[in-house]
């Protein structure tokens, strides 16, 4: 049986012409995870054009208490700031004590109180590429 992988990032505050590139980026990593991990999918791509959008209650319940309180990694793409995405952060590691891997662009400006975390299930990298994000993955939390 696979082990269960949620995978979070920014969606709300992203600049438009960056949101294509990174959506297609995550659904990349996806694709690639899928073969050895079960992915579970968070609410909030592509609703906002639709009649009837997911309400903040409505992505609240399926991201945090239907896929990370039920996953057994986070791997969290720290790209861009997110308040979401560090509230994610700060669940699975405090409260649910997973393995966290936070992942940031090398050119990626990101918060000194994400990279300071120092609890032990909680890895930060810097990446170039998504192969090197397959790769630590793997790495980091199949170990």
């Amino acid at each position: 049986m696979k082990k269960k992988l949620y995978i979070g990032c920014a969606l709300t505050n992203i600049p438009v012409d960056k949101r294509k590139i990174l959506l297609e980026m995550i659904v990349k990593i996806k694709k690639e995870l899928s073969n050895h991990f079960e992915i579970l999918e968070f609410l909030g791509v592509d609703d906002l054009g639709t009649d009837r959008p997911f309400s903040p209650r409505e992505i609240y319940n399926f991201d945090i208490k239907e896929c990370l309180m039920k996953t057994d990694y986070f791997l969290a793409i720290c790209d861009y700031p997110a308040l979401g995405l560090g509230y994610e952060i700060a669940t699975a590691v405090e409260k649910r004590g997973i393995p966290v891997l936070a992942l940031a662009h090398k050119d990626s400006k990101v918060s000194r109180c994400i990279v300071g975390i120092d609890h032990p299930n909680f890895h930060f990298m810097y990446y170039d590429s998504v192969e090197d994000i397959i790769e630590k993955t793997f790495k980091t939390l199949t170990n």
